[in-house]
Protein backbone atom coordinates (compact mmCIF):
# COMPACT_ATOMS: atom_id res chain seq x y z
CA UNK A 1 0.00 0.00 0.00
CA UNK A 2 1.78 3.14 -0.76
CA UNK A 3 1.58 6.40 1.06
CA UNK A 4 -0.67 8.17 -0.47
CA UNK A 5 -3.32 5.22 -0.45
CA UNK A 6 -2.63 4.71 3.59
CA UNK A 7 -3.47 8.05 4.23
CA UNK A 8 -6.82 7.90 2.04
CA UNK A 9 -7.95 5.29 4.20
CA UNK A 10 -7.37 6.51 7.50
CA UNK A 11 -9.17 10.15 6.39
CA UNK A 12 -12.72 7.49 5.41
CA UNK A 13 -11.80 6.11 9.03
CA UNK A 14 -11.68 9.56 10.41
CA UNK A 15 -14.91 10.63 8.91
CA UNK A 16 -16.78 7.15 9.80
CA UNK A 17 -19.23 8.09 13.00
CA UNK A 18 -18.71 4.89 15.48
CA UNK A 19 -22.98 5.29 16.39
CA UNK A 20 -22.48 3.34 19.65
CA UNK A 21 -19.94 5.59 21.11
CA UNK A 22 -22.23 8.75 20.13
CA UNK A 23 -25.47 6.98 21.90
CA UNK A 24 -22.90 5.98 24.81
CA UNK A 25 -22.06 9.72 25.06
CA UNK A 26 -25.78 10.86 24.80
CA UNK A 27 -26.91 8.77 27.35
CA UNK A 28 -24.22 10.02 29.60
CA UNK A 29 -25.33 13.71 29.01
CA UNK A 30 -29.43 13.12 29.66
CA UNK A 31 -27.87 11.27 32.84
CA UNK A 32 -26.03 14.33 33.76
CA UNK A 33 -28.37 16.79 32.60
CA UNK A 34 -31.42 15.03 34.45
CA UNK A 35 -29.40 15.58 37.07
CA UNK A 36 -28.73 19.16 36.93
CA UNK A 37 -32.23 19.90 36.51
CA UNK A 38 -33.22 17.61 39.36
CA UNK A 39 -30.83 20.01 41.07
CA UNK A 40 -31.95 22.89 40.05
CA UNK A 41 -35.39 22.45 41.07
CA UNK A 42 -34.02 21.94 44.70
CA UNK A 43 -32.13 25.24 44.72
CA UNK A 44 -35.55 27.01 43.29
CA UNK A 45 -37.60 25.28 45.80
CA UNK A 46 -34.83 26.63 48.11
CA UNK A 47 -34.74 30.19 47.46
CA UNK A 48 -38.29 30.16 46.94
CA UNK A 49 -39.04 29.12 50.87
CA UNK A 50 -36.56 31.43 51.61
CA UNK A 51 -38.18 34.12 49.73
CA UNK A 52 -41.39 33.28 51.64
CA UNK A 53 -39.50 33.11 55.35
CA UNK A 54 -38.20 37.00 54.39
CA UNK A 55 -41.30 38.26 52.90
CA UNK A 56 -42.85 37.05 56.05
CA UNK A 57 -40.73 38.66 58.31
CA UNK A 58 -40.49 42.27 56.54
CA UNK A 59 -44.55 41.77 56.73
CA UNK A 60 -43.72 41.69 60.56
CA UNK A 61 -41.04 44.38 60.69
CA UNK A 62 -43.27 46.49 58.66
CA UNK A 63 -46.59 46.32 59.57
CA UNK A 64 -48.52 48.50 60.65
CA UNK A 65 -48.32 50.14 64.22
CA UNK A 66 -49.03 52.30 67.00
CA UNK A 67 -46.83 55.12 68.68
CA UNK A 68 -47.95 55.68 72.08
CA UNK A 69 -46.69 57.79 75.09
CA UNK A 70 -46.52 55.18 77.94
CA UNK A 71 -47.42 56.19 81.53
CA UNK A 72 -48.37 54.69 84.97
CA UNK A 73 -51.01 55.13 87.38
CA UNK A 74 -50.41 53.03 90.01
CA UNK A 75 -49.65 49.81 89.29
CA UNK A 76 -50.77 50.15 86.00
CA UNK A 77 -49.30 51.01 82.74
CA UNK A 78 -51.38 53.10 79.79
CA UNK A 79 -50.76 54.19 76.56
CA UNK A 80 -52.14 57.39 74.45
CA UNK A 81 -51.57 57.63 70.47
CA UNK A 82 -48.80 60.32 70.32
CA UNK A 83 -51.14 61.96 67.55
CA UNK A 84 -52.58 63.36 70.63
CA UNK A 85 -49.95 63.98 72.62
CA UNK A 86 -48.41 67.79 72.64
CA UNK A 87 -45.96 67.16 75.05
CA UNK A 88 -45.16 66.45 78.91
CA UNK A 89 -44.14 68.34 81.83
CA UNK A 90 -43.56 67.99 85.18
CA UNK A 91 -46.74 68.45 87.49
CA UNK A 92 -45.92 72.20 89.40
CA UNK A 93 -47.93 75.35 90.71
CA UNK A 94 -51.27 73.73 90.33
CA UNK A 95 -54.36 75.69 90.98
CA UNK A 96 -57.11 74.27 92.24
CA UNK A 97 -60.53 75.52 90.88
CA UNK A 98 -63.65 75.51 93.03
CA UNK A 99 -66.73 73.84 92.20
CA UNK A 100 -65.74 71.35 89.63
CA UNK A 101 -66.12 67.33 89.87
CA UNK A 102 -63.43 65.74 92.19
CA UNK A 103 -61.23 64.39 88.68
CA UNK A 104 -60.36 68.07 87.83
CA UNK A 105 -56.56 68.49 89.73
CA UNK A 106 -56.89 72.08 88.90
CA UNK A 107 -54.90 73.95 86.31
CA UNK A 108 -51.66 75.19 84.88
CA UNK A 109 -49.86 77.36 83.06
CA UNK A 110 -47.35 76.10 80.15
CA UNK A 111 -46.04 79.30 78.56
CA UNK A 112 -49.03 81.74 79.35
CA UNK A 113 -51.97 79.05 78.30
CA UNK A 114 -54.16 77.53 80.95
CA UNK A 115 -55.10 73.80 80.50
CA UNK A 116 -56.88 72.14 83.44
CA UNK A 117 -55.58 68.73 84.69
CA UNK A 118 -57.27 65.77 84.94
CA UNK A 119 -57.04 62.52 86.71
CA UNK A 120 -58.66 59.85 85.00
CA UNK A 121 -58.00 57.26 87.71
CA UNK A 122 -61.63 57.39 88.87
CA UNK A 123 -62.68 56.07 85.19
CA UNK A 124 -60.69 53.43 85.22
CA UNK A 125 -61.03 52.03 88.67
CA UNK A 126 -57.46 52.98 90.45
CA UNK A 127 -56.99 53.92 93.78
CA UNK A 128 -55.20 57.49 93.83
CA UNK A 129 -51.80 57.65 94.74
CA UNK A 130 -49.97 60.84 96.38
CA UNK A 131 -48.09 63.20 94.12
CA UNK A 132 -44.49 63.00 93.91
CA UNK A 133 -41.19 64.76 92.25
CA UNK A 134 -41.72 61.45 89.20
CA UNK A 135 -45.77 63.08 88.93
CA UNK A 136 -45.86 63.97 85.33
CA UNK A 137 -49.13 65.99 82.86
CA UNK A 138 -49.59 64.38 79.60
CA UNK A 139 -50.77 67.90 77.36
CA UNK A 140 -53.23 66.21 74.88
CA UNK A 141 -55.63 67.32 72.40
CA UNK A 142 -58.62 65.01 71.40
CA UNK A 143 -61.84 65.38 71.19
CA UNK A 144 -61.98 69.16 70.84
CA UNK A 145 -60.22 69.64 73.72
CA UNK A 146 -56.73 70.93 75.42
CA UNK A 147 -56.38 69.16 78.81
CA UNK A 148 -53.38 67.61 80.63
CA UNK A 149 -53.88 63.74 81.59
CA UNK A 150 -52.24 63.37 85.27
CA UNK A 151 -49.69 60.23 85.43
CA UNK A 152 -47.49 59.08 88.19
CA UNK A 153 -44.97 58.76 85.99
CA UNK A 154 -44.07 58.74 82.05
CA UNK A 155 -41.88 56.18 80.53
CA UNK A 156 -41.45 57.19 77.47
CA UNK A 157 -42.54 56.46 73.67
CA UNK A 158 -43.02 53.07 72.03
CA UNK A 159 -44.57 51.73 68.95
CA UNK A 160 -46.97 48.83 68.87
CA UNK A 161 -47.85 46.46 65.88
CA UNK A 162 -51.71 46.52 65.59
CA UNK A 163 -52.16 42.90 65.45
CA UNK A 164 -50.39 42.36 68.74
CA UNK A 165 -53.52 44.86 70.19
CA UNK A 166 -56.04 42.58 71.96
CA UNK A 167 -59.58 43.44 72.94
CA UNK A 168 -59.81 44.89 76.53
CA UNK A 169 -59.96 42.30 79.32
CA UNK A 170 -63.14 41.21 81.22
CA UNK A 171 -61.34 42.63 84.24
CA UNK A 172 -62.16 45.81 83.33
CA UNK A 173 -65.59 45.47 83.48
CA UNK A 174 -66.05 48.40 85.70
CA UNK A 175 -64.70 50.68 82.58
CA UNK A 176 -66.55 51.48 79.57
CA UNK A 177 -65.58 49.60 77.07
CA UNK A 178 -65.22 52.69 74.49
CA UNK A 179 -62.35 54.17 76.84
CA UNK A 180 -60.28 50.85 75.70
CA UNK A 181 -58.79 50.70 72.35
CA UNK A 182 -57.53 47.24 73.74
CA UNK A 183 -54.59 46.03 75.44
CA UNK A 184 -51.17 44.10 74.46
CA UNK A 185 -49.48 41.33 76.31
CA UNK A 186 -47.64 42.96 78.25
CA UNK A 187 -50.73 44.70 80.08
CA UNK A 188 -50.40 47.77 78.31
CA UNK A 189 -53.74 49.57 78.41
CA UNK A 190 -54.56 51.70 75.42
CA UNK A 191 -56.67 54.38 75.87
CA UNK A 192 -59.33 55.58 73.29
CA UNK A 193 -58.86 59.34 74.01
CA UNK A 194 -61.20 60.51 71.78
CA UNK A 195 -64.09 58.48 73.62
CA UNK A 196 -62.79 58.88 77.52
CA UNK A 197 -62.83 63.02 76.60
CA UNK A 198 -66.80 63.11 75.50
CA UNK A 199 -67.71 61.62 78.58
CA UNK A 200 -70.41 63.63 79.53
CA UNK A 201 -69.04 64.01 83.31
CA UNK A 202 -65.76 65.22 81.78
CA UNK A 203 -66.55 69.54 82.28
CA UNK A 204 -63.55 71.54 80.75
CA UNK A 205 -63.73 75.55 81.48
CA UNK A 206 -62.55 77.23 78.83
CA UNK A 207 -62.22 80.40 80.92
CA UNK A 208 -60.96 80.33 84.66
CA UNK A 209 -62.66 83.24 87.05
Amino acid sequence: MTHKNAAKEATAKKGKLDWEQVRTRLNAQTQTSGEKITSAEKVQAILEERARALAKSTQVQTGESMQLVVFTLADEMYGIATEYVHEVQPLRDVTPVPCTPDFVVGVINIRGSIYSVVDIRGFFGVAKKDMTEATKVILVNAAGLEVGILADDVRGATSILLDQIKPGLAAQAAVKEEYIQGVTKDMLIILNLEALLRDERIVVREEVG
